[in-house]
């Protein structure tokens, strides 16, 4: 019996898994949706409910960007790597500093005249190369009552911290840069740049 339910669970990875984001139509008799994926890595699909709030807003730990795509029914975002530590110094828990890279190109190209808010060494971005040399790509597709997930590429990199994680050290920085504006860290970073 049991060899049975694992058959019909193989059938049915197999069945959902044989699909793929640019089909024309795509599947519509899903028995059972995918619990959402914070770090989806490698190449992977998934089929999430249109109800799914994470899955509606597109969202990924990794650093995407919407990139420009010629099919308006899919949404392609494309993966901006992560900025580290030149020095590859750690933080007080023994932590290396793996920082989300900004969005947009001017303000990332800002963010690495930055310094290292560990060291205050300087940084550096180091992009994703997953997709055959390429960034890895994440398609998103609603459908119906579903929402299709596609990943093509391996990460080549560093998880960088979340996006709550980057806005609380943010917080936390510019609370300190208020309360000491003359701190030795701040005068090296500014003589730094």
């Amino acid at each position: 019996m049991l060899k049975a339910v694992d058959d019909i669970m193989d059938q049915e990875d197999s069945t959902s898994q044989s699909w793929d984001i640019n089909d024309i139509k795509l599947p519509q008799d899903v028995k059972q949706t995918d619990w959402f994926q914070e770090w989806p890595d490698s190449y992977v699909k998934h089929i999430y409910s249109s109800d799914d709030k994470n899955a509606q807003r597109h969202l990924s730990s990794w650093a995407m960007r919407n990139t420009n795509n010629h099919n308006s029914r899919i949404l392609k975002k494309s993966c901006l790597g992560v900025v580290v530590c030149n020095n590859d110094c750690s933080a007080a828990d023994g932590r290396k500093i793996y920082l989300r890279p900004a969005i947009c190109d001017k303000a990332r190209q800002k963010q690495q005249r930055k310094c290292c808010p560990n060291c205050s060494g300087p940084l550096k971005l180091i992009s994703c190369r997953g997709h055959g040399g390429y960034p890895v790509t994440n398609f998103w597709r609603h459908e119906g009552p579903f929402i299709f997930f596609q990943s093509k590429g391996a990460h080549d990199h560093p998880r960088p911290e979340t996006k709550l994680e980057a806005e609380a050290r943010r917080s936390i920085q510019k609370a300190h840069t208020a309360v000491s504006p003359t701190s030795p860290r701040l005068k090296r970073c500014r003589e730094a740049e």
